[in-house]
Order: structure tokens, then C-alpha cells, then sequence
């Protein structure tokens, strides 16, 4: 790594850690809660708890894994804080009521997407060795917005996507590992399945693409372990799926969104005598299955593919949130368009998230 990069990288983290105190969203709230609970009470039996005021957990186990480590992280070191206060006195007192603080406690959840931000922007230079393009990505005001400002932890399965992807050709099954951390990371990370099922098959042939599976099952089985002992792992994931909402477009500026005038209407509402939702999944896999093809007979690139899918979700598939564009974003850079192109559709794809997330959280910060 160059010490332009590491500059970069480094100044990227100084300017998220200047935001990462003021502003959250309410959805911290729940990851707090989540976090605490496996502190307090364990793993096993998670997925059954019901949380008074809060939202019933829907991240598979790797994220809620994370929440657990980050709430536990901000507890060592408010009692650090606390600690030192009456028996060292080397800090300032005013770090007591600081650090006691939602606002801090909200910080610390940030932390996990930030580093995963940091880690696609280096991610994206051994991609594609330009500097630039992780200029563009680490200083995106979109991305610092979602991570930063939000507390979303969007960037965490699209780091494990693009390692994944990095691990092609060479190293086949770290690929496979790789995938599977992002699907227990995020459910939207399936979107992306049928492309690298591709790239799997193209690469090893049947029987490998079989033992890459095999094990991503098995890991997918041992995340889950702690959680219960049945063979509810799968059901449990399939569970969460269909998403927390069951609207044509919960915030996200895609086509039903505007078909519909931006109304909160259910997808089950009526189409032409088809239910909004089917209308959706028949347009998601027509169009998915036309970009694999073209993929399969090699007339578009992988990462070009893996932009096109998540373009395709974003915009065709009912349910989605505003964040979920965010995974184009960070493709988009490495694709093999020439890059004015490149450049150009990546600050009006950026300028378009940025203007979806703004109306949603209307945080006042810009």
C-alpha cells in the first residue's frame, strides 16, 4: 500500500470520526437493544425475543454478532472512563457524562460500516489500481451519509461482496467464504447470487462449485449454532426475507415509487389483475436472468453484471429501502466502462442516492 493511500484512507477515517457523534438514526436504537440483549442473556433463543418498544431482530447472526462486540466495546470503556475519573484523574471529568450519552453509544454502533468503508476503498484500488476511484468512493457524500451519519451498516455485506470478488480467480474457496459472511451480514446480499453462481461455475466447474457451496452451508450452520439447535438456521434466515415491509417502496425513488406517486400502498394492491409484488419478482428475474445470460456468453464483464443486478433490484423489486442502492455505488467502480462514462454516471447515480437519502432521514446536516 502507497503512503497516497494510506493518506487517503486515513484522511477518509478523520472526517467520519468528525460526524460520527452529532446525528443517528432511530434504527441504532434497535441495534443497541439487539447488542445488549446477547450481552445480558446469550445467544440461544435470540431470533425468539421480542423487544418492548424496539423492533424484533432481523440481521442474520454475523451483524448481530457485531452489534453484541461494539456494545460491548462502549461499556469497557465507559467504565474506563468512569474508572480513571476516581483513581488516575489524567482525563477530563467532562468524559463521564460524554461518553454516558446516547449520541456516543450510537458512535460506537457506527464504527463496524466505517471500517467496512475503509475496506472497500482499499478493496477497490487492488481492483483497479486508481487512486482516484477510491477517492471517489471514500469521500462520497452518500457513503459517508449511510455509515456515518445513519449508522447503517450497508458497506458491511458490500465489503465481504467485493472481497469475495477479489478472490477470483486464485482463490477460489476464500471466494465462497467470503460470500457467505456477506449473506450472513445482510439478506440483500442474495441479490447477487445468480452472478457469482456464474463466476463460480465458469471457474471450477460442477463438482467445485458444489464443494464451495458445501461449504458456505456448513459456515452458514456454524453462525447459526449459537442462536439454536434445531435445524431452523435456514428457515429462520428465509424468515426475514420478505423484509421489514411489505410496501411498493418503503422510501427508495425506484419505479413503483413513482408509478404509484410515492403513496405508502401495500404491494399485495392490484396491477393490471396481478398482485404489485408478483409484478415485481416476474420484472426482477426477467431482467436478472437477461443480464446473466449476457454474462454467460461472455459479452459483459463480471463486475459489470454485479452492478447491473443490484441497478435492477434497487429499481424493479417492491420492499426496498433508499440505502439499498448503495451496493451499485461501490460496483459501479470497478467495471471496465471507459472512464468519462465511468466518472459521469457515478456522480449522477451518487447525486441520485444522496437526494433519496436526504428526504427520507432529513438529517440537518447539509
Amino acid at each position: 500500500m502507497t503512503k497516497k493511500l494510506i493518506y487517503l484512507i486515513l484522511l477518509a477515517l478523520l472526517i467520519r470520526l468528525g460526524l460520527i457523534y452529532f446525528q443517528f438514526s432511530g434504527d441504532i436504537r434497535n441495534h443497541l437493544v439487539w447488542g445488549e440483549s446477547v450481552i445480558n442473556a446469550g445467544t440461544f433463543g435470540f431470533y425468539g425475543r421480542h423487544f418492548s418498544g424496539f423492533n424484533d431482530a432481523n440481521y442474520p447472526p454475523l451483524t448481530i454478532f457485531v452489534f453484541a462486540i461494539f456494545r460491548y466495546l462502549y461499556q469497557i470503556c465507559n467504565q474506563f472512563i468512569i474508572w480513571q475519573n476516581f483513581n488516575l484523574k489524567f482525563l477530563p471529568s467532562f468524559l463521564i457524562p460524554l461518553f454516558a450519552s446516547l449520541n456516543m453509544q450510537a458512535a460506537f454502533m457506527k464504527i463496524p460500516a466505517i471500517l467496512a468503508d475503509l475496506g472497500i476503498g482499499y478493496l477497490i484500488f487492488k481492483l483497479t489500481k486508481k487512486k482516484f476511484f477510491v477517492f471517489l468512493y471514500l469521500f462520497n457524500p452518500a457513503v459517508i451519509y449511510v455509515s456515518t451519519v445513519w449508522g447503517q451498516i450497508e458497506s458491511l455485506p458490500i465489503f465481504f461482496l467485493l472481497l469475495s470478488f477479489f478472490f477470483l480467480p486464485k482463490r477460489y474457496y476464500l471466494s465462497h467464504f467470503a460470500f457467505v459472511l456477506a449473506v450472513l451480514s445482510k439478506q440483500t446480499a442474495l441479490w447477487l447470487l445468480p452472478v457469482y453462481l456464474v463466476v463460480w461455475y465458469q471457474q471450477g466447474g460442477a463438482k467445485t462449485l458444489l464443494r464451495g457451496l458445501t461449504l458456505q452451508a456448513i459456515v452458514f450452520v456454524l453462525f447459526y449454532f449459537p442462536f439454536t439447535l434445531s435445524l431452523n438456521p435456514f428457515s429462520l434466515y428465509l424468515a426475514t426475507l420478505a423484509g421489514s415491509s411489505t410496501l411498493v417502496s418503503d422510501q427508495a425513488l425506484n419505479f413503483w415509487y413513482f408509478l404509484f406517486s410515492g403513496r405508502r400502498i401495500e404491494d399485495s394492491t392490484l396491477l393490471l389483475g396481478i398482485s404489485v409484488r408478483l409484478w415485481s419478482l416476474v420484472l426482477l428475474a426477467i431482467s436478472g436472468l437477461s443480464v446473466c445470460f449476457w454474462f454467460w456468453k461472455k459479452k459483459m464483464k463480471a463486475a459489470s453484471a454485479l452492478f447491473w443486478i443490484s441497478i435492477i433490484a434497487f429499481f424493479w423489486q417492491t420492499r426496498v429501502h433508499e440505502r439499498h442502492l448503495a451496493p451499485a455505488i461501490a460496483f459501479l467502480l470497478v467495471t471496465d466502462y471507459p472512464k468519462k462514462w465511468k466518472i459521469l454516471f457515478y456522480f449522477l447515480l451518487s447525486a441520485y442516492y444522496m437526494y433519496n437519502l436526504f428526504i427520507s432521514l432529513r438529517l440537518p446536516f447539509i
